[in-house]
């Protein structure tokens, strides 16, 4: 991507470390050491404070943060415009989106985006669902991938029902189970996904009033998985982040069976660019979905 040093501080200042940042954004370290020193130039104060531990914003540099994002979000848009007045669908797609989303479907979502609109380009940021949705509204990311409910001043596609599922260890007596009822969990170890994470499995629980017996909280679905593999308690999650998973597991739907809807989400239609419009469009017929929900299939998947 041909990015100006406004992008590029962005970047810095989200990352924290200039060799990381190079990585990322594929530039070598002096071209980001470069365009950072152009900035402070133009600022006329210093914008980062090195250490060996990386760099951090300088007062300054904290007070030009949101500046600097309305201007990149301000080129952006205009862009976008430039190339709706053209016809033209291209530039660069910012994306939010969570572990399952990227394991399970984003490579051939942009594969076949891309061999639509080749000059689309995709950034790829994960986060929580928290993170992601403070992103959408600040204008960090053009759209995200969440589930259901979403807050109001968002719009929402939804795209698919994910089934939340009992994983335990393969001993467990209840794995002679077909279905599990959350009443036989009561006395079950759990172990969670650090907060943040834990959203749809605590919306399970909370909903059904339902109070776990935590065990362990761990910083990744992965890990969580391993340990219930290794027979250290049970837990909860969506089926889609099974798929395809080399764990000695027995995984179990709840009853009565409960799910999580994932969507993608944007700012409202009218203050969305032509490429973000496309691409929630495409999404949209991809998992046939309408926009009152009410189909929720994953076709191509």
């Amino acid at each position: 991507m041909n990015l100006n040093r406004y992008e590029i501080f962005l970047k810095v200042a989200e990352i924290g470390n200039i060799t990381k940042t190079a990585e990322v954004l594929h530039y070598t370290q002096a071209g980001i050491s470069h365009a950072i020193a152009a900035l402070e130039r133009e600022a006329g104060v210093p914008l980062l404070i090195r250490s060996s531990n990386g760099v951090a914003l300088t007062e300054s540099g904290k007070r030009l943060l949101v500046p600097v994002q309305n201007l990149v979000n301000d080129q952006s848009a205009l862009a976008q415009t430039i190339y709706e007045i053209n016809k033209v669908i291209k530039g660069t797609l910012r994306i939010g989106t969570f572990t399952s989303v990227s394991t399970q479907w984003l490579p051939a979502v942009i594969r076949d985006f891309q061999a639509m609109y080749p000059q689309v380009e995709f950034d790829l940021v994960a986060g929580d669902y928290d993170d992601i949705t403070e992103r959408i509204r600040s204008g960090k990311i053009d759209c995200g991938f969440l589930t259901a409910p979403v807050r109001e001043d968002l719009q929402f596609i939804p795209l698919c029902r994910d089934p939340m599922m009992v994983l335990l260890p393969p001993s467990h007596p209840l794995a002679k189970e077909q279905a599990i009822r959350l009443s036989e969990l009561k006395k079950e170890p759990f172990i969670l996904p650090m907060k943040g994470s834990d959203n749809d499995i605590m919306a399970v629980l909370n909903n059904a009033g339902f109070k776990a017996k935590v065990c362990y909280t761990l910083n990744d679905d992965f890990s969580v998985i391993a340990m219930v593999s290794g027979g250290f308690g049970i837990t909860i999650m969506p089926e889609l982040i099974l798929k395809n998973l080399n764990a000695e597991l027995a995984v179990r739907p709840l009853a009565p069976e409960r799910y999580r809807t994932i969507g993608i989400a944007s700012q409202p239609a009218n203050r969305t660019a032509v490429l973000t419009r496309t691409f929630l469009e495409y999404l949209a017929e991809r998992f046939n979905t309408d926009r009152a929900g009410t189909d929720l299939s994953p076709a191509g998947r």
